[in-house]
């Protein structure tokens, strides 16, 4: 009875709680303006159901305990690691689609991502990977090491999100801002996790129930985003004084060649400038001697 409560029961909530969002996501018919986010959904929904299907096998006595581990184990450290990449993926286009009234900050916030990811990897690995660490500990520490990373930018884009929400016109309500939270209670929820989980190793802990909870927890808040109309995207209104407004304008300028402006002049514009240059110049191309009414001035 353990081994379906602890282990099997969490595995089918979750595979439920995916489902549930991917027909959510579905039915608003956004997974092509999220592509990244229906592929992580997706994906998630696939690998949650291969170990609901070995568990069970292995609960109903038809595989042995053996096999229904080895494949439990990669199978559950290979999506790990794979989520973890397409986390970072949705984190980038949540940020793209949430800047994306301001072409030259999207622009130019597109090498600043790439960077915090580099930086937040690089960091992440020296802190979580150790010299004698080597062959299947080596893997399972870079799998985690990706998970840190991308639960530190999701904290950061939420932070963004939300001290920027009025001036990017993303609401709360929108479902850009409902996306990256959900990816932020996850984040709490995998650093807790991984600071207290080596103290309580139990699965039956309470600290692994809390956190099970948190991942049910955004799964479902995505499922009420997705379910309830988003309201309309306001409207970016800033001051010509705004610092983020300086920032647009160098980044267009800086990645952008100048607008082309079309002037019209009037019909008569052209004529009278001819005529201009040929009293200036005289019919051979050269400049004329200044003369008066009386006649030509001495030099």
């Amino acid at each position: 009875m353990s081994i379906w409560l602890h282990i099997i029961l969490p595995v089918f909530l979750e595979t439920l709680v995916l489902s549930a969002a991917l027909y959510c996501v579905y039915r608003a018919q956004k997974n092509r303006i999220y592509p990244a986010f229906w592929q992580f959904l997706l994906f998630s929904a696939i690998s949650q159901a291969i170990q609901l299907g070995d568990l069970s096998l292995n609960g109903l006595h038809l595989i042995s305990g053996v096999h229904a581990y080895y494949v439990y184990f990669y199978v559950y450290w290979v999506s790990f690691g794979v989520g973890a990449i397409l986390i970072l993926r949705v984190l980038h286009e949540m940020f793209r689609h949430a800047v994306r009234s301001i072409p030259g900050v999207q622009m130019l916030g597109q090498p600043i991502f790439f960077w915090a990811i580099t930086i937040s990897v690089i960091l992440a690995f020296a802190s979580g990977i150790t010299p004698h660490t080597s062959g299947m500990s080596l893997l399972l520490a870079s799998a985690q090491v990706l998970m840190r990373s991308q639960s530190v930018l999701a904290l950061c884009m939420l932070t963004f999100l939300a001290f920027a929400s009025n001036t990017l016109g993303v609401p709360f309500r929108s479902r850009i801002f409902g996306v990256t939270f959900g990816f932020g209670l996850m984040a709490v929820g995998d650093l807790v996790i991984s600071a207290f989980f080596s103290h309580q190793p139990n699965l039956a802990s309470a600290t692994n129930i809390v956190h099970e909870g948190v991942y049910l927890s955004a799964i479902a808040l995505w499922s009420a985003y997705f379910l309830q109309p988003e309201p309309a995207r306001r409207l970016v209104t800033m001051p010509v004084t705004s610092p983020l407004m300086r920032w647009n304008d160098v980044a267009q300028t800086l990645g952008n060649p100048a607008g082309q402006v079309a002037v019209s002049y009037p019909p008569s514009f052209m004529t009278d400038v001819f005529d201009l240059v040929e009293n200036v110049m005289g019919p051979n191309g050269r400049p004329q001697r200044a003369t008066s009414s009386n006649g030509p001035i001495a030099s």
